[in-house]
C-alpha cells in the first residue's frame, strides 16, 4: 500500500509534535514516558525553588517540581507541584522541605524525610512542609554579631592608637629587647658548657650512678627492713620496764647520798670526813716521799745480819 505524500506529512507533523510535547515535559522535569506519581506542598516561602527543580531523597533524586505558583484567592501562601517515582511510598507525616544546594546561585531542591509510620500518602495527597536552615538564615543571625565585634576591635585599635605613644613604644621596643637578651641567655645556660647544661648532664651522671648502684642500694634497703623487723620483734616493753626500774633504783641511791644516809652519803655530806681523809692523804704522801728519801730508815738489810746504826 503506497502512502500518499499528505499522509507521510501527517505522520511527519505527528511524530514532531509528540517529540515536542516529551522535550517540553522533560525540561520541566516530567518524563511522560515513565510512570509518576503527583503530590502538593504549600510553602511560606519558596526561597531558590525553581519548576523543574529536583526533589531528592538521602542525596537520590525521586521526582522534579513540576508546577509552582502563588495561591493568592485562597491561602496566600505558595502550591508546589511535585511528580515523585512510583511506587515510591511515602509514610504518612512525612515531611518535604526545602534545602539550599548552592548558596551563591540561591539555588534550592526540595528534600523528603520520611517518618516512623507504617501507612503510606496516597498520589495527590498534600505533604506536610519544612523550611531547612540556609545560608543565608545562618547569616542573618551572625552579621549584626559580627558587626559588633567590628565595632569593638575598632574602639580597641583607637584606644590602642591613643596609648602607643612615643614613650610607650620606646618601652615595648625595650621590654622586646630585654627579652630577646633574656632568651639568648637561657639558650647559652642551656648549652652543653652552660650552666644549665652542666647541672643536667651533673643530673644524669647521679642518675646514671643510681642505676649502676641499684643492687647495693636494694641491700641497703633490705638490711634496714631487716633491722626494723628485728627491732620490731624484740620485747621492747620488757627492756623499757627494766630501764624504769633500773633509773628508779638510781633515783633512790641517789637520794639517800643526798640525805647522808649510808657510806657514800656520809662522804659526800659530812665535810669533816673529807677533810680527816684529805689530811690522811698528805701525811701519806708526805711519807712515801721520805720513804723515796731515805730508805735505810725504814729498811734493815746486813748479809751478815749486823744491823746499821
Amino acid at each position: 500500500m503506497k502512502l500518499s505524500k499528505e499522509v507521510k506529512i501527517g505522520m511527519i507533523a505527528v511524530f514532531v509534535l509528540g517529540i515536542a510535547v516529551w522535550g517540553f515535559n522533560f525540561l520541566k522535569g516530567k518524563n511522560i514516558l515513565n510512570p509518576t506519581d503527583e503530590y502538593y506542598i504549600v510553602f511560606d516561602r519558596v526561597d531558590g525553588l525553581i519548576e523543574s527543580g529536583n526533589v531528592m531523597y538521602h542525596g537520590y533524586k525521586v521526582g522534579n517540581i513540576t508546577t509552582l505558583y502563588f495561591d493568592n484567592k485562597k491561602s496566600g501562601k505558595f502550591r508546589v507541584k511535585i511528580v515523585l517515582e512510583e511506587q515510591l511510598n511515602i509514610p504518612l507525616h512525612s515531611v518535604v522541605r526545602i534545602k539550599q544546594v548552592n548558596p551563591l546561585a540561591s539555588t534550592a531542591d526540595l528534600e523528603l524525610v520520611f517518618s516512623d509510620e507504617t501507612q503510606y500518602h496516597q498520589p495527590g495527597d498534600t505533604l506536610l512542609s519544612a523550611t531547612a536552615t540556609g545560608i543565608m538564615d545562618i547569616m542573618s543571625g551572625i552579621v549584626p554579631k559580627l558587626l559588633q565585634a567590628i565595632s569593638n576591635i575598632d574602639s580597641v585599635l583607637i584606644s590602642l592608637n591613643n596609648v602607643m605613644n612615643a614613650e610607650t613604644e620606646e618601652n615595648l621596643r625595650n621590654s622586646i629587647a630585654s627579652l630577646d637578651m633574656t632568651l639568648a641567655s637561657l639558650n647559652a645556660s642551656l648549652a652543653p658548657q652552660g650552666s644549665l647544661g652542666q647541672s643536667f648532664s651533673n643530673l644524669e651522671t647521679i642518675t646514671g650512678t643510681l642505676k649502676e648502684n641499684n643492687d647495693k642500694i636494694a641491700g641497703t634497703l633490705n638490711n634496714l627492713s631487716a633491722i626494723s623487723t628485728d627491732i620490731n620483734n624484740a620485747d621492747l616493753e620488757s627492756i623499757l620496764l627494766r630501764t624504769d626500774s633500773t633509773i628508779t633504783s638510781l633515783k633512790g641511791t641517789l637520794l639517800k647520798i643526798e640525805e647522808g644516809t649510808g657510806t657514800m652519803g656520809k662522804l659526800v655530806n659530812d665535810s669533816s670526813l673529807y677533810a680527816n681523809l684529805d689530811s690522811t692523804a698528805y701525811h701519806l704522801s708526805v711519807l712515801m716521799k721520805d720513804m723515796k728519801e731515805h730508805p735505810k730508815r725504814y729498811v734493815h738489810f746486813s748479809v751478815f745480819g749486823k744491823k746499821d746504826k
